[in-house]
């Protein structure tokens, strides 16, 4: 069914558009908290790995910290001491993958400021990926004093140990970036347009718009009502780390092309890649002629008639594989759209929406770049 754009803003409330790490960055935040002691000019970062359970903390030693690591807690990330120092701290994780070594378990880190100086940058409190399997120590604490870091870990069936690094902020400049000079400053989860023309950036601000960018991970299978609804598809073929679906869409009103459509989300191919053929074509035609284990170089071959839209070519991210760039078919004012996504959500623009043409070949009508949060 054609969803006319100037309806989404009905479906808003419910769209879940493209990757983002709002919810992981949201979870991260809860691991860390700040507890502060104004009048002892004391202040101490504490981490807890409860996972979406009512935070616990470990305790530092007394003597270092004076009982801070023993309070309740309120999950705050700022104070301000008795002698005018001001602190904040904030908290992330890497991207989780569904494959590799300890993929599912990324590491978290943390990033610190002290009046207004970035003194710990993305460090790892928490180690994941490959060092999971490593018992590497994982933090319990940072006591701040008016001189020195105090950085307490344990590491499984050992002692906890702490080490003191001097703090030195004559030595670092002001953060320019967290601590903005200007009043406009972009917050995190903004998303900026970038479009050829005007008329194109009317187009991708209504759609942008329309469908509210509350920006959610679309690895975790949600669809939006623009989704063209890919279980209609009833040819499949057994393709290696692929699954690979096939069946005849409308391009744009009266005019039907085949579209054949190979995703994966595995360490050999984590992405998507959509071939648009004559309606006359099978999907036995369209496969044979891009064998899986040449993926890489599909973008070059010239298949007649054949539209081939991936990752890797210069309309849409030239500097990404065609292996790892995410393809979601979409349908709005009854023509056919491609939005597409980076599986690296460090990689820009953060999504994009492109058009097939009806005369073949596509054109990358918009992009779209998030704010991430400072660290």
């Amino acid at each position: 069914m054609a969803i006319p754009l100037r309806a989404l803003r009905y479906f808003a409330p419910i769209l879940m558009l493209i990757i983002s790490n709002n919810a992981r960055a949201d979870q991260a935040s809860k691991d860390i908290d700040l507890v502060c002691d104004a009048t002892k000019n004391l202040a101490l970062v504490r981490f807890s790995i409860s996972d979406g359970a009512k935070p616990t903390y470990p305790r530092v030693p007394q003597a270092l910290d004076l009982g801070l690591s023993a309070s309740s807690g309120a999950g705050r990330t700022e104070c301000v001491l008795a002698n005018g120092t001001t602190i904040r701290v904030r908290g992330g994780r890497e991207q989780a993958f569904s494959y590799g070594a300890g993929g599912g378990n990324p590491p978290a880190f943390f990033s610190l400021w002290i009046n207004k100086r970035k003194v710990i940058s993305r460090r790892i409190w928490m180690p994941g990926y490959e060092d999971t399997f490593n018992a590497s120590p994982i933090y319990d604490g940072a006591v701040i004093t008016a001189t020195h870091i105090i950085i307490c870990a344990t590491a499984q069936g050992k002692p906890q140990q702490c080490n003191s690094e001097p703090l030195n902020l004559v030595s670092r400049p002001i953060d320019s970036v967290e601590y903005s000079p200007t009043t406009n400053k972009t917050l995190p989860g903004h998303i900026s347009v970038i479009a050829k023309g005007a008329a194109n950036q009317r187009f991708c601000e209504a759609y942008l718009r329309l469908v509210d960018p509350e920006f959610d991970h679309a690895h975790f299978g949600r669809h939006t009502p623009l989704d063209i609804d890919l279980t209609a598809f009833h040819d499949e073929a057994n393709i290696v780390n692929a699954r690979t679906n096939s069946g005849l869409v409308e391009l744009s009103p009266g005019v039907t092309r085949r579209l054949t459509i190979w995703d994966a989300d595995n360490h050999y191919f984590d992405g998507t890649v959509i071939a648009l053929a004559p309606a006359t074509m099978t999907m036995q035609q369209v496969v044979a002629a891009y064998p899986i284990d040449e993926i890489e170089g599909w973008h070059q071959r010239v298949v007649p008639k054949v539209t081939l839209i991936s990752g890797g070519q210069k309309q849409l991210y030239p500097d990404i594989s065609p292996r790892y760039v995410h393809l979601v078919p979409q349908r709005i004012d009854g023509a056919l759209y491609v939005f597409a996504y980076p599986t690296n959500e460090k990689s820009r623009p953060t999504a994009a929406l492109v058009k097939p043409l009806a005369a073949g070949g596509f054109a990358t009508l918009c992009a779209f770049n998030r704010t991430e949060p400072h660290y």
